[in-house]
């Protein structure tokens, strides 16, 4: 993967305005959703939020620091319950008593009621926990949402009921496009009492 270090902020801008509007969102059984997609996000968290549900979120490095911006705002600005699984007591125990690739799984199996939904949010879309943790929470009978780039045939862009996937050549793009994802969404909530 080329790093792009060579590109002009004009050439950054088209990169990542290709990348947004190249945005895939599909639903569990792969239906193209486009826009609509952002509807349904909307409408699973209304239904979470009126349940009284929690909406947890998880990534690692820049996608975990997202998951922790978000939680905050969707509680703060959205009155969502949420949780993130980044305390490192918890993260460091699991990864040294058990395995990193079961870091997120775990606690999703402790906590995740029906009720929930889990947003993970990966570049490669590839990293073992964050998958792992979407079959946790399909144990657990909640609902998933994955936000992924890089790679089409990632293994988490088919595990949620709604994915987004955005076809980003660096991480760089691909975490700028999920934190606009993850704003859009906020925002969206903010509108929905």
């Amino acid at each position: 993967m080329t790093a792009h270090t060579d590109r002009s902020w004009p050439q950054y801008l088209d990169a990542l305005h290709a990348s947004m509007q190249a945005l895939s969102v599909r639903d569990l059984e792969g239906r193209e959703l486009g826009p609509e997609g952002f509807s349904a996000l909307a409408e699973l968290t209304c239904r979470v939020r009126q349940a009284k549900g929690f909406c947890y979120l998880a990534g690692n490095g820049a996608s975990a620091s997202m998951a922790s911006h978000f939680s905050a705002d969707l509680a703060k600005n959205a009155g969502l319950r949420t949780m993130v699984f980044t305390d490192p007591a918890l993260l460091t125990a699991l990864g040294n008593d058990m395995s990193y690739p079961d870091v997120f799984s775990e606690p999703v199996g402790w906590y995740m009621a029906e009720q929930d939904m889990l947003v993970l949010i990966s570049s490669s879309g590839n990293s073992p926990n964050v998958v792992a943790a979407a079959s946790a929470a399909r144990r657990q009978g909640g609902a998933v949402v994955t936000l992924s780039a890089m790679g089409p045939d990632n293994a988490l862009r088919s595990l949620g009921d709604l994915n987004f996937y955005v076809p980003a050549a660096t991480y760089g793009l691909a975490e700028t496009a999920h934190a606009a994802i993850l704003h859009h969404w906020t925002d969206s909530m903010v509108r929905h009492p």
